[in-house]
């Protein structure tokens, strides 16, 4: 500032009290020149104005009697070069404080950013592969095989030219001076990540990106995810940017969602042990009960004077029957929930309803439940596994009767009805129990879910799952007059004709 001011004072002096015919106002761009290098524009403005009113001072004191023609065109000139420069000193100074904040702009994202960055200078590197490249070779992975050294001549030879803050937080280093000055520094001596990426620089790639490790300043590998984009043109090969993912934390969760998987499926076989022994024991229970009253029956019978040999014999032999009966019970439920495949033979359902409620005529006949069958398929074959099937018949009349539990004995009745349509069979069992309620049906068929004070909720998840095995479906719901509810089962209609038969009714 001092400078400029002399200098317009000199200049003011030379042009007002000198003789001098020449233009010399216009040296007043210099003043205004060094007032442009102080970088504000409110300084270029004022000396521009200071300049402008020297010279116009200067003009009317040298030539305020005679207004030459010459003269006045030196004035003009003055004030246009003052004008021209002040505005080309404007622009600069404009584009210079772009630039500043365009910089700092940058140097704070590239400080702050929560990625770790390095600038590799790469121009060593670029020089050997085109050398290379130039030599004939054209497979690079198979070169750097044959020389070992290569790799880490090259890996020594990429220089650290910087670093942000984010860098050297995962490095473990305080400062940027202390930061490692090669790649050599911190990869470990095994890394064939950068083999990949030289091979893909050779290759023209652009765009590089690759997980390895890196060794921190206290020894600790850190995995981490590296990305470098290089230049289409090849320039600034000093200063590119590589950008680092620390990988730690996600490794650490990829760890321990692997753990927690492999306890997931401990949880899940050992539920699913769980489930079959509940299952079993369920579906045992009922042969069971039937076993011990047939061994009561017979003890009675014995007990008798004289003892009733016959009939203690009949009662023995239906305890046998029931024996085997939990016997294939058993097995086949172990088969459906080990998804094997079950024993299949031609069905008539209707006699196989007709067994079903046979086997539980003296559970009936104790409940005070009356038992009305109106089975209209005799004619109907399916293909099936008759224990299953069986099974599921019974489980249903036995929620159908702990479900009439709660009504009159007069009130107490179960109606069986099967019927065979275009869409298949239909089977339905109508109680006159309390019905549903606000219970969601579908939630009954879970296992577990039960509305019994001792149930186990397996009784009509087995049956679902004997007749999806069989392709149909099961439903529950409400009675429509409001006096008990209706288990629908639907078989597919790949059935046989059987004989002619008459309907069944009892």
């Amino acid at each position: 500032m001092a400078l400029a001011a002399a200098l317009a004072l000199v200049i003011f002096t030379i042009d007002t009290f000198t003789m001098l015919a020449s233009a010399v106002a216009v040296l007043y761009v210099l003043v205004i020149v060094l007032a442009g290098d102080l970088g504000s524009k409110r300084i270029v403005r004022t000396a521009s104005a200071v300049c402008a009113t020297f010279t116009v001072i200067s003009f009317l004191i040298s030539h305020a009697n005679d207004w030459e023609t010459q003269a006045t065109l030196r004035l003009l000139f003055s004030l246009a070069a003052n004008i021209v420069t002040t505005l080309l000193l404007l622009r600069r100074v404009g584009d210079e404080a772009a630039l500043k904040e365009s910089e700092h702009r940058y140097r704070t994202i590239f400080e702050t950013l929560a990625i770790a960055i390095w600038e590799n200078d790469f121009r060593h590197v670029m020089a050997e592969l085109t050398s290379i490249r130039e030599s004939g070779i054209t497979d690079l992975r198979q070169y750097l095989a044959d020389h070992p050294g290569l790799a880490c001549d090259l890996r020594r030879s990429v220089r650290i030219t910087d670093v942000n803050q984010t860098a050297l937080t995962l490095m473990g280093i305080p400062s940027k001076q202390e930061f490692f000055t090669s790649l050599d520094d911190f990869l470990p001596d095994r890394d064939g990540g950068f083999v990949n990426f030289l091979v893909a620089l050779f290759e023209g790639q652009r765009d590089f990106q690759s997980e390895t490790t890196v060794r921190s300043r206290d020894g600790r590998l850190i995995p981490i995810l590296v990305a470098i984009s290089f230049p289409k043109d090849g320039t600034g090969l000093d200063r590119i940017q590589a950008s680092i993912v620390d990988m730690t934390e996600r490794h650490q969760f990829q760890e321990a969602l692997e753990a927690s998987r492999q306890e997931l499926e401990q949880a899940s076989r050992a539920a699913m042990i769980g489930e079959i022994s509940a299952s079993i024991a369920h579906e045992v229970n009922q042969p069971l009960s039937a076993i011990m009253t047939c061994v009561q029956a017979g003890t009675r019978w014995l007990d008798r004077t004289p003892p009733d040999i016959s009939e203690a014999r009949a009662a023995l032999q239906d305890a046998a029957a029931a024996t085997e009966h939990a016997a294939q019970v058993v097995r086949r439920v172990r088969m459906l929930l080990g998804k094997s495949k079950s024993e299949s033979a031609k069905l008539s359902v209707d006699a196989v309803l007709g067994e079903a409620a046979q086997l539980k005529q003296k559970e009936l006949l104790t409940a005070g439940v009356e038992l009305q069958l109106s089975l209209g398929a005799p004619a109907a074959v399916i293909r099936g596994d008759k224990i299953l099937l069986q099974q599921a018949f019974i489980n249903i009349i036995t929620n159908a009767i702990h479900a009439m539990e709660t009504v009159r004995d007069d009130s107490r009745s179960l109606r069986v009805e099967s019927r065979q349509d275009k869409d298949g069979i239909a089977i339905r069992f109508l109680d006159s129990g309390a019905g549903l309620g606000m219970t969601a049906p579908e939630t009954l068929f879970k296992p577990f879910n039960t509305t019994k004070v001792n149930g186990m909720g397996l009784g009509l998840a087995m049956c679902r799952s004997i007749t999806m095995a069989h392709s149909g479906n099961i439903s529950l719901r409400n009675r429509d007059d409001g006096k008990g509810a209706i288990v629908e089962i639907r078989l597919p209609s790949h059935v046989d004709e059987m004989e002619t038969a008459e309907p069944l009714t009892a």
